[in-house]
Formats: structure tokens, C-alpha cells, sequence
């Protein structure tokens, strides 16, 4: 089922019978309540456990970057040598759709794959003697929590009350768990004004009626529950709140559900984006979610880039993303990756367009899409089933009958493959059920269970970090590296010195990306000639600012003219440094 979502139609109904029966099934489940939706997940104090235990490594420095309004730490670990805030950084964040929380554990294992290849392989600390690793691994606690607490819903939004629907009352109508099986799912009702009918290959998926194919609508689908505040409609006010991945500046999705007031309004995102700016040495920003950027690359389009406001990737920048996208494709493939949501207010986007840092966003895990085919090719009988068929055609002479294969709801039948495949229980089927707001309307209970479709069981969480680790090492060795490649002198006489330093970047990224530029927010490379005492500047300024260096060997100039008194040691230094980019020095010998 891919759209159980609430329709705006009235329905009357005091929604008291619906109130007490709701309240029946809540003692009746939460007595039998899970530890979680999935086994193996750590809930908030579990997880902060296992980040203060990381925390004891010299490796390693946790700070808090807040409370949530539930009373929930927002936690941030350091990871290198050394002055870590003097070095380039890459900024992971994992968790930032809380119905994913596969995102989080990936996430602290790559900061324990860090920590323990520092403490085992020598060769290793040398990249923490370049790079500084900052991981947010549960930036959205709040919303997380929801996968722990039976009756199990899918819910992305932090605790703020919101009145959704404007009637002077919060939170008053959210969903329930109204046949007590501790999983809210979906409903189906009849009604000939509905848009939804099933699959034809699979009566347990809805899809949406095409009239081009003759269909005509069958169903409204609803999440379960019922109408508590007695205006008509179900389930349209839900607990909360403000989900943190719609949340900020960029393709703001003004006065949606879940956008929040107004842009970065919220604890969560507020901390993610002032840390962010207090760390201008941060170069990459990686983002674990159910986008994608790397798989299915972001693409340039001429036509945005020559708009004021930029919203597509900006083509001198497409070639250093097909850099990263091919690190990434040597470590996972595409095979049946959904297609990416549109996203609206996400960190991913603003990292790129309005923080300018490269921005990089990939789904940890995915039901391959193809799931349903390959099951039947793993099927160890489907051979013998394929004969059997072939063979009843023959005799019937219906070979060629078989209906055509509709794409409709291809993910929705790609999970209940993976299920069957797995033995997993991840689908509640349609069982009808007598709706105290529905009475004259046939209703069903069922559909996926929540969280099931998002997030893998937890054996594989130690195979995803680790080939997200190999991943997250060559990001590391492609950020820029500046070096003084060559230095000349040229006495001009008169105690008069031409000094020139030829600056190079070593590094496969650029020191700053072509968005960097138009957004202003990343500190440019400078260059400084420091004069000790005796020698003094004829010319220009001491310190000055370079422009972008290209990767792979990018170089630029710079020249000076100094005066050098008689009896002063005829040495001084030059340096070049930025935040994203570190420092390299040298001293010269004027000879």
C-alpha cells in the first residue's frame, strides 16, 4: 500500500465510541509491549551508552549540542588527533529521518570503525593527523523514539504541539492501534468515491486507479484510527510536531506538515546548523537518508544555474560529485535502489547550496526493488513451477494470455518478496473490522508494518559500516592538501629581494567548490609572507587571498618585494592556509 494517508471529506461522528475503544486496545497492547519494532536497534539510553563508551578513547571527544523538548541529548563525537578544529573535517550525520534509525547505527559503528583503526594500524593514524572526522549520529532523538514504543507508527516528527488543524486544540486526533496488534498500519474502506483499488497481480497492494485503463476507483485509504475530536475527519492532528529533515533554509516547504513555523525553528536543526557554522574547517558533509546523491547523481541543468537562486548542482562542481559517485559505486551498486523522495528542506541540500560545502547523501539500506523477481529466481522450486505452467499452457492453449506486468506499486510488491524470502512478518493482512465512524462502510485493517520496509535486521548493520567505512576513507584522501611546491629568490640590489611562492594543490577536490563561491560561507585560502624584524615589505601586503586551487595539482602565484637592512639574518617564512583545506609552511633563505 503506498498512499494510507487521511481524506479531507467529512465523516460524522462524535468519535466517543472510537475514543473508548481506543483506549481499550492501548492497556491491551502496551501490556505485551516490544522492546522495539526490530530487534538489535538501541533506543536513546542504550545509544548514548554505547557513544559515552566510545568517548573513553584519546581518539575521541563528545560534546552536547542540546536537549530536545523531550528531555533527549543531542550528541556529537569528535574523532582525530591532535587540534581537531584546526583540521579539515567531514560531518556525518546519520538519523535524520527517524523512521531509519538503520541510519544511526551505521552512523556510530563508522565512528567505532574509526576509533578502532586508529587504536590497531599505525599507517591509519596518519590520516587523523590530516583529517578531523565529527559524527552526529541521532541528530532527531525525539522522533527515534517512536520505533521503541508499542503501538509501533512511523513517525518523523519531534514533540513540539502543533495544531494541525486549526481548532484551537493540540494533538487531540492522532492515529491508533484500534484492532490492538500493536502495530498502527492502515485501513481500507469501500466507497465509490475512492481513487484506490488493488493490484491485479496482488490483492494486498493498493494502487491508484488509472481511468486510461478503464478503472474506476474502489477504496479511500486511511492511517488506522478514528475520528477522537468528533469534526469529521480522522486521524488530521496527530502528536507533534516538526520533522528535522524538512526543516531547513534550502527548497523550504513553507506551511507543509512537518516544515515546522518557519526554517530551522527547531532544537535539532538549530544545533546541526550552528555547529555546522562554528566549524568552518568542515569541507564534506555526509548525510545518511533515504536520498541519494552519489547512485543517482544530482545532474547540472543550464537553465537553473542561470537563475538567481540556485537549485540544481552547478556544472563546474558535477565532475569532483562523479568523483565521489564513483568511490561510492566501487563499494555498492544500484541494483534495485528505489527511487530517491523529493526532498523539501533537507540538511543534504542546504550542506551544497546555502552552507557550500560538498554535500553528499546516500540510504544506507533499501529493499531492492527487484526483490520480487529475484525471490522467484532464488525459489528453489521455481524451476519446476516454471515447467509445470509452461506445461498447463501448452495443454490449454493459453500461452500467451498472461496479463501484463504493471509497474504500479512495484516497491509495496518488492517488500512482501523480501518478506516471503526472509521469513520476516512485515505485512498485517486485510482483516475486516466494525469502525464506530464507519459504520455503514465496509472496512478493512491491515497493510506493511511500520519501520519493517525502512530498516534491515540488525546482523547487517556491521557489513553496511563497513563498506560505508571504505567509502568514508576515500572521501578522506580526496580532500584538497595545499603544499608550497617551489620558492624563488631574486636579489634586485639595494637589499631589495623578488621572493615568489608557488602554492599547489595536491588533493582531488578543489580547495573550495564552484557553490562554495556563490554562497560566501567557506573561508578562502590566504597567503602570508611573516617578516621577522630587519626585513621589511616594499611592495603590496604581507597577507593576501587566493583563489580556488583545481584538484589534482592546481596551482597559483604570488610575489613580493622586501627590504633587507644590513647585519639581519636574511631568512623568513611563508605560509598557506584555510580551515577546509589546513596549512603548509616553509622557510626561505634569501641567498
Amino acid at each position: 500500500m503506498t498512499r494510507p494517508y487521511l481524506e479531507d471529506r467529512a465523516l460524522r461522528s462524535t468519535g466517543r465510541a472510537c475514543l473508548v475503544l481506543a483506549l481499550f486496545v492501548l492497556v491491551v497492547s502496551s501490556a505485551g509491549a516490544a522492546e522495539s519494532a526490530l530487534d538489535g536497534y538501541s533506543d536513546h539510553a542504550a545509544f548514548l551508552a554505547q557513544v559515552r563508551e566510545l568517548a573513553k578513547s584519546k581518539y575521541v571527544a563528545r560534546a552536547s549540542l542540546g536537549e530536545t523538548l523531550g528531555g533527549r541529548e543531542i550528541v556529537m563525537l569528535s574523532i582525530g588527533a591532535g587540534k581537531r578544529d584546526e583540521k579539515p573535517a567531514v560531518l556525518i550525520v546519520g538519523g535524520v529521518e527517524p523512521v531509519r534509525p538503520v541510519d544511526s547505527e551505521v552512523a556510530l559503528r563508522l565512528a567505532e570503525r574509526l576509533v578502532k583503526k586508529a587504536e590497531t594500524d599505525a599507517s591509519f593514524r596518519a590520516v587523523f593527523d590530516r583529517v578531523t572526522f565529527y559524527v552526529i549520529p541521532r541528530p532527531a532523538p525525539d522522533g527515534a523514539e517512536a520505533f521503541f514504543k508499542k503501538p509501533f507508527r512511523e513517525r518523523s516528527l519531534n514533540e513540539r504541539p502543533i495544531d494541525d488543524d486549526n481548532d484551537a486544540r493540540i494533538d487531540e486526533d492522532g492515529p491508533e492501534d484500534l484492532n490492538g496488534d500493536g502495530w498502527i498500519t492502515a485501513m481500507r474502506v469501500e466507497d465509490a468515491a475512492g481513487d484506490s483499488i488493488p493490484h491485479p497481480g496482488d490483492d494486498r497492494v493498493m494502487i491508484q486507479a488509472d481511468p486510461k485503463k478503464g478503472e474506476r476507483g474502489r477504496y479511500k485509504l486511511y492511517i488506522e484510527g478514528c475520528d477522537n475530536d468528533g469534526d469529521g475527519k480522522l486521524n488530521e492532528d496527530p502528536p507533534g510536531g516538526v520533522a528535522f529533515n524538512r526543516n531547513f533554509p534550502h527548497n523550504y516547504p513553507y506551511f507543509e506538515s512537518g516544515a515546522g513555523p518557519h526554517q530551522v525553528s527547531e532544537v535539532e536543526t538549530r544545533a546541526v546548523a550552528d555547529f555546522a557554522f562554528d566549524h568552518p574547517n568542515i569541507a564534506v558533509v555526509w548525510t545518511l537518508a533515504a536520498a541519494d546523491n552519489l547512485l543517482e547523481k544530482w545532474k547540472p541543468d543550464e537553465a537553473a544555474e542561470k537563475k538567481r537562486i540556485k537549485t540544481a548542482l552547478l556544472a563546474s562542481d558535477a565532475p569532483y560529485f562523479d568523483k565521489f559517485a564513483e568511490a561510492y559505486g566501487k563499494i555498492r551498486d544500484k541494483h534495485g535502489l528505489p527511487r530517491p523522495p523529493k526532498s523539501a528542506g533537507a540538511l543534504a541540500d542546504w550542506a551544497y547550496f546555502q552552507y557550500g560545502r560538498w554535500s553528499l547523501a546516500t540510504r544506507a539500506w533499501w529493499i531492492p526493488t527487484k526483490a520480487e523477481e529475484q525471490s522467484k529466481k532464488e525459489s528453489p522450486d521455481s524451476k519446476d513451477q516454471g515447467k509445470d505452467q509452461g506445461q498447463d499452457a501448452k495443454q490449454s492453449g493459453e500461452k500467451d494470455k498472461e496479463p501484463p506486468k504493471d509497474e504500479r506499486g512495484a516497491e509495496d510488491r518488492s517488500g512482501l518478496a523480501w518478506f516471503r524470502a526472509r521469513g520476516v512478518e512485515g505485512f498485517v493482512d486485510w482483516q475486516p473490522f466494525d469502525h464506530p465512524d464507519l459504520k455503514d462502510k465496509k472496512v478493512e485493517i491491515g497493510g506493511f508494518k511500520p519501520f519493517l520496509r525502512q530498516n534491515p535486521p540488525a546482523e547487517e548493520f556491521d557489513s553496511l559500516a563497513e563498506k560505508h567505512f571504505q567509502f568514508l576513507v576515500e572521501v578522506a584522501a580526496m580532500l584538497p592538501k595545499v603544499s608550497i611546491a617551489e620558492v624563488r629568490t631574486e636579489p634586485l640590489g639595494a637589499g631589495v629581494w623578488r621572493v615568489t611562492a608557488v602554492v599547489e594543490n595536491e588533493g582531488v577536490l578543489p580547495t573550495e567548490s564552484a557553490m562554495g563561491r556563490l554562497a560566501r560561507q567557506a573561508q578562502n585560502l590566504q597567503i602570508e609572507l611573516q617578516l621577522p624584524n630587519g626585513i621589511a615589505l616594499v611592495t603590496g601586503h604581507a597577507r593576501r587571498t587566493i583563489g580556488p586551487l583545481a584538484g589534482g595539482g592546481g596551482q597559483a602565484e604570488q610575489a613580493w618585494l622586501v627590504h633587507v637592512e644590513g647585519g639581519t639574518t636574511p631568512q623568513l617564512d611563508v605560509r598557506v592556509w584555510s580551515p577546509m583545506v589546513g596549512s603548509a609552511a616553509k622557510r626561505i633563505i634569501l641567498r
